[in-house]
């Protein structure tokens, strides 16, 4: 998930669990995937990970619950927030960027391929 941005994974991450924090995928009480399923969902490493839930702690929006999880607090409810809305066209540009050179490897390969 966390793609070429110039932006830190821990970013990422946590702007997209924000996110889903915000619209209501993960109401208040909820508790959020084990660290395990987030590190698998996002394709990062436990550092990444850690470091992403940490962020929103410090924001109020998970508390930790040692042994038994992190769980979504009383977050105010989802809002217009232009942030939000500018990290989530950051995020469909990654994904069209990183589309395009998939693409663009793609094509090189057939070239070469026809030029044998």
């Amino acid at each position: 998930m966390a793609a070429i941005t110039g932006e830190p994974a821990y970013r990422q991450v946590a702007d997209d669990l924000r996110m889903k924090i915000r619209t209501g995928q993960y109401e208040a009480g909820a508790a959020l995937p084990s660290t395990r399923q987030l590190m698998e969902t996002y394709e990062v490493s436990i550092t990444v990970v850690r470091a992403a839930v940490n962020q929103l702690r410090i924001e109020g929006l998970v508390l930790g619950q040692p042994g038994k999880g992190v769980f979504v607090t009383d977050a105010p409810p989802a809002a217009v927030d232009e942030e939000d809305d500018l990290a989530e066209v950051r995020r469909q540009m990654d994904a069209v960027r990183t589309e395009l050179l998939r693409l663009n490897e793609r094509i090189a390969d057939l070239e070469r391929r026809v030029g044998d």
